[in-house]
């Protein structure tokens, strides 16, 4: 197994961190500095970290229902209030695979598994993720086919989305959008190209976990058949 792999999934870094320790001579296998590519037996050589023993840790995969203004990390310069204050104490190690805004809602997923993480992330394996989403002022069904069909953002063009009207209110529209990407603040910037504003953001999916009933600030663990079918998605990349 690649060293860098074996870091992942004991939880201690992700792959991509444990390459930039690994570069700074932090790591070391059997008493021997490790270098870029490394390979190693689990069953019988000692990997370090720092000097500290890397011990394989029990896999955790969870839900979480974060709430608006949290931040999504594990601290803030800001002083700002974060996720790591809502995850209870049997689960340290855990990380969230990617993120939501400050002002945003809805599912997270937490592992110390680093290759899920790395799965769930990467364009590749084409994760979709499912909002609900409300803007201002009341949208054109125009505006809402060009976000579907993709608009202009850092010069690229975004991938197709799904995007359904659900309701229209005094001041704004419902809608619900499925993107198999994650720019950063890409829902409010695809509705600020197409002159709307984001008043309400809510994530309700991420592939086959859903928030169900889940109330702001709750963790629950992925079901047997959450994990599964998780798995089975991230088995083979969808696009190259």
């Amino acid at each position: 197994m690649r060293i860098n792999r074996y870091i992942s999934q004991s939880g201690n870094l992700s792959r991509r961190a444990a390459d930039a320790a690994i570069e700074d001579g932090r790591i070391t296998i059997n008493g021997r500095r490790a270098v870029l590519g490394d390979t190693i037996d689990p069953e019988r050589d000692i990997v370090c970290i720092d000097g500290q023993t890397v011990h394989t840790a029990r896999k955790w995969y969870l839900a979480l229902n974060k709430p608006k203004f949290v931040v999504t990390t594990m601290s803030d310069p800001e002083g700002r209030p974060c996720i790591r204050a809502l995850i209870p104490p049997q689960y340290r190690g855990v990380f969230p695979v990617g993120r939501l805004d400050f002002d945003a809602e809805g599912l997270i997923l937490l592992t110390n598994d680093g290759d899920l993480a790395h799965g769930i992330h990467h364009p590749a394996f084409s994760v979709a993720k499912e909002y609900i989403v409300r803007v201002t002022p009341a949208a054109p069904r125009e505006a809402l086919e060009l976000m579907a069909q993709g608009v202009v953002l850092d010069g690229r063009r975004t991938r197709p989305a799904e995007v359904e009207h659900i309701r229209d209110d005094a001041q704004g529209t419902w809608v619900k959008i499925i993107l198999r990407q994650g720019l950063k603040n890409q829902i409010k910037r695809m509705a600020a190209s197409v002159g709307l504003t984001v008043t309400s953001l809510k994530r309700v999916a991420v592939g086959p976990v859903r928030l169900k009933d889940l109330r702001p600030g709750q963790i629950r663990e992925l079901s047997v058949s959450e994990r599964n079918l998780l798995d089975k998605m991230l088995k083979k990349p969808k696009v190259t």
